[in-house]
């Protein structure tokens, strides 16, 4: 073989050698996109499963606090209830277990929320629960909400039931106070009336403004403060801390305080 056919074949080998190595790099570089594809289709899919999951929590959570304030009447509840979240939340059911216990008015409740993505424009009570997904399933205890009779509960004499009728009246709260329903007789009322029906409520059940003062936010405190609830003596009182006794709320839970004095 000659000098110049020897130097045609190694050049030939190199250039195979070199269409080789693109071969196998190009090869590796689609499977490393392939499989950096399906990882982030997998993360994808995870952050939307999330976010599914989080959604169902917070409208479960959304659906007790319906029932605590009242908006679901819980001894109205028939033994299973199903329902969607209107047209803002068109893609999700619930649909809600009521069980008694063995403990009278005390109900044990179980919450599903189910996910159906909508085919179409939103129809009120058309959510198809046979063919939804169940997102999230909660478990709860509630028992039936039970009204206050200030004269049976807290001991008003007839004296002192008719003159709190009466400034209910005065104040124009419809407000029974054999019958006072706080989560439903005040969901309605405007801010100024709630400030005015406080001091009433407060002393029909004996409580002063230091223990109201200690139980609520500071925020609703600035609030009430502003509205005039609280006066000069209201504040010294919740600034002395445990060393302030006095009672500024007087009525009934300052003439329980004196007499236990």
């Amino acid at each position: 073989m000659s000098r110049r056919e020897s130097s045609l074949g190694a050049r030939f080998c190199r250039r195979g050698y070199v269409l080789l190595e693109t071969v196998i790099a190009t090869g590796l570089l689609i499977v490393g996109l392939a499989v950096i594809g399906a990882q982030v289709q997998s993360a994808d899919t995870s952050v939307r499963k999330m976010d599914r999951e989080l959604r169902a929590m917070l409208l479960a959570e959304q659906q007790l606090a319906e029932l605590d304030l009242g908006l679901i009447e819980l001894d109205s509840l028939d033994e299973v209830e199903e329902g969607d979240f209107g047209s803002r939340q068109p893609d999700w059911g619930w649909l809600m277990t009521t069980e008694p216990t063995v403990v009278e008015g005390l109900f044990r409740l179980r919450i599903d929320i189910f996910y159906l993505p909508l085919d179409g424009d939103y129809q009120e009570d058309s959510f198809e629960y046979d063919e939804a997904e169940r997102m999230f399933t909660a478990y709860t205890f509630r028992a039936t909400p039970r009204s206050i009779d200030f004269a049976a509960d807290y001991g008003l004499n007839e004296e002192e039931f008719e003159d709190l009728a009466s400034k209910f009246a005065d104040l124009g709260i419809p407000v029974d106070p054999s019958n006072f329903n706080p989560a439903l007789d005040t969901l309605s009322l405007p801010f100024e009336d709630l400030v005015a029906m406080l001091p009433l409520v407060m002393d029909a059940m004996g409580l002063d403004l230091d223990q109201l003062t200690a139980a609520l936010p500071r925020e609703v405190l600035d609030q009430l403060r502003e509205a005039g609830v609280f006066g000069d003596e209201g504040e010294a009182g919740t600034d002395a801390g445990d060393g302030g006794n006095a009672a500024p709320g007087g009525g009934r839970g300052g003439r329980n305080n004196g007499a236990e004095q």
